[in-house]
């Protein structure tokens, strides 16, 4: 019988949403303005999608961006919108600098969900997210919740190398893959590579109305939810396979 140790979440999209709008939307927006002409946000969640597939097509895409990264991921992107060139893409990037503030929310019920797991499991964090995720921790009051911070920002790699994974569950050593489990909501990013380490998964599917804008993927080979509510009664079935 399955016996939990450790839960470990995703962030972005997972405990922490953008307030009032989808990175889609966002863009969408300021974009607009820059280049005097509707950019709409399917536009910029396909042009999203066109840079990430080339970020995982690198041969090393674990690994952060180099300075020459950062160009070609910008290229692929700002390329899908019809906006070339060099120039003219650093003159878009400084704007957007400028006009785009990132501001977070807690997902609904995920102090609910965290106060009440902590009192029976261990619980983590592997996340892709620079060291500015301390400071967002600290300002909802939600560090105190976790025994284990991973992230891709101090660890020099990113999900989905399995090397962010297994440096998470190192922090754990009471605890193997098959008794530990991981929630995000990206499905190649998350779910995945945490199934290749045998851990127990749950995909929380918020659909277009998640941080990422995502639509709902239509096979998933885990528990899918779309309520953090949800999760305690899905751990509990785990608990009681055989």
């Amino acid at each position: 019988m399955p016996q939990i140790k450790v839960i470990f979440f995703n962030m972005g999209g997972t405990l922490l949403q953008l307030k009032d709008a989808t990175i889609p939307q966002l863009y969408s927006k300021h974009l607009s303005t820059i280049l005097e002409r509707k950019i709409s946000p399917d536009q910029v969640f396909t042009a999203f999608r066109k840079a990430e597939n080339w970020a995982l097509s690198r041969k090393n895409f674990y690994y952060l961006f180099s300075d020459l990264d950062q160009r070609k991921y910008q290229n692929a992107f700002y390329n899908e919108l019809g906006v070339k060139g060099r120039s003219l893409i650093n003159k878009v990037e400084v704007a957007l600098a400028d006009l785009i503030d990132l501001e977070f929310q807690i997902e609904k019920g995920a102090r609910n969900l965290l106060h009440k797991l902590s009192k029976e499991y261990s619980i983590g964090i592997i996340s892709n997210w620079d060291i500015d995720l301390y400071e967002i921790l600290d300002s909802f009051e939600l560090r105190k919740f976790f025994d284990s911070i991973t992230i891709s920002g101090e660890f020099g790699i990113s999900k989905p190398s399995l090397e962010i994974f297994k440096s998470g569950l190192a922090d754990f050593p009471e605890a193997k893959a098959k008794n530990t489990v991981y929630i995000g909501d990206d499905y190649d990013l998350d779910i995945v590579p945490a199934q290749k380490m045998r851990m127990f998964t749950i995909l929380y599917d918020k659909g277009p109305s998640g941080m990422h804008g995502w639509p709902k993927r239509p096979k998933v080979k885990c528990p899918r939810v779309e309520s953090l509510q949800d999760i305690p009664m899905i751990l509990k079935k785990f608990e009681k396979l055989k």
